[in-house]
């Protein structure tokens, strides 16, 4: 546009200069030599030219960017007060920048004008009341009762208050600007792993967000085998072990769990090939009938020989019967997606399970550990989660 603009310019100016050079022609007269003309006069009618476009350029960029800075500072001055109907502006925790929150199935996160929320993990869905919520990410706005986008970063319009509504057990939710909670009475996974990893019988993975829990992804057989080795606290003896691995299929990193762990007969692994070759696997994801097989096993209990007492299949059936399990947290076992939250579940629940030949899983945990049995128990005596 401003090249445009220089062109029809210079344009406007080179015709009087050519209707002078033309008037001179025709009377054998030049005012303007031709040279001058291609030489000086057009180079410097450009220069000229582009200099007034760049100031008038300068003079409105100048003049849009004063109007911002008032309407910015406006709106910093009303932050901190209630807005108009159909919104409000300032209301609830503040938070400068996104900042991670994990949050749990049925928690209502309220974001007022100008605020926003990003979810990282899990399943949410919009609802607003007032102007709009905009999908910064699509460019575009979204429909109230809309299921959030993975990693979409959604903003609340003017005199908008914008809902997020957690759907899944568990998830993250980035959130910047003003918003406020109203949370469910659904069971706190996220509370449960906080105590584990205070304990320090849990630990979270590689990822950078929500504490690195991953509570809303899969658990595989060999994240099961480790966290079970940290709830009976044999990890440390698992990783000083000599055993050798039998499997195959498992990486340099389990090594030493998964050869603890079958050599204490804690797993068996998958099977063997056609040249006897034992497998074991890792990514495989496990079940929540494998994962109490491995709960029952510390708790005594036998699912080999010539009278087992249960079979991995009829597991949970068995918990519940021992006690070590509610009918409510059979069915949810049954009938939900086996997810690293509810491992946390089990985990967190099992370390006061009865053992078969009496006393709790924390006695073997603290003894096997070398665990403060007075530090678990005044960590677990803060926990308010109640069971299914």
């Amino acid at each position: 546009m401003k090249k445009t603009i220089v062109l029809l310019l210079t344009a406007a100016v080179l015709v009087s200069g050519a209707a002078a050079y033309a008037a001179g022609a025709l009377t054998g007269e030049s005012l303007i030599s031709k040279s001058y003309i291609t030489d000086t006069y057009v180079p410097d009618v450009e220069k000229q030219v582009s200099q007034r476009v760049q100031e008038r350029t300068e003079q409105v960029y100048q003049a849009a960017l004063t109007a911002l800075d008032q309407a910015h500072s406006a709106y910093l001055a009303q932050a901190g007060s209630s807005g108009g109907s159909g919104g409000t502006v300032g209301t609830g925790t503040y938070v400068s920048a996104l900042t991670d929150l994990r949050f749990k199935k049925g928690d209502v996160i309220t974001l007022s004008t100008g605020s926003g929320g990003m979810l990282l993990a899990g399943d949410g869905w919009i609802s607003y009341t007032g102007g709009g919520v905009v999908d910064v990410t699509a460019g575009e706005t979204v429909l109230s009762g809309t299921a959030m986008a993975p990693r979409h970063r959604y903003l609340a319009g003017e005199n908008t208050t914008a809902s997020l509504t957690i759907t899944s057990d568990t998830a993250v939710l980035s959130v910047e600007g003003y918003y406020s909670l109203a949370a469910s009475g659904s069971v706190d996974y996220n509370a449960l792993a906080d105590a584990l990893f205070e304990m320090g019988l849990f630990q979270g993975s590689g990822t950078t967000y929500g504490s690195g829990y991953d509570l809303e992804n899969p658990t595989t057989r060999i994240m099961g085998v480790v966290m079970f080795l940290r709830l009976i606290g044999e990890e440390g003896a698992a990783l000083s072990s000599t055993a050798v691995n039998p499997f195959v299929d498992t990486p340099a990193w389990c090594d030493r769990y998964v050869a603890y762990a079958f050599e204490k007969g804690y797993t068996n692994g998958v099977g063997e090939s056609a040249s006897g070759a034992l497998y074991f696997a890792p990514d495989r994801q496990i079940s929540a009938e494998e994962y109490m097989t491995l709960i029952l096993r510390a708790l005594g209990y036998t699912d080999s020989g010539a009278a087992p007492d249960f079979t991995w299949d009829t597991a949970l059936t068995k918990a519940v019967s021992w006690g070590i399990l509610s009918s409510g947290e059979q069915a949810m076992l049954s009938q939900s997606q086996f997810l690293r939250a509810q491992v946390v579940y089990l985990s967190y629940f099992a370390l006061n399970a009865p053992m078969k030949g009496g006393g709790v899983l924390l006695d073997r945990t603290v003894s096997s550990g070398g665990l403060n049995r007075g530090q678990l128990e005044q960590v677990m005596a803060a926990v308010t989660v109640p069971r299914l």
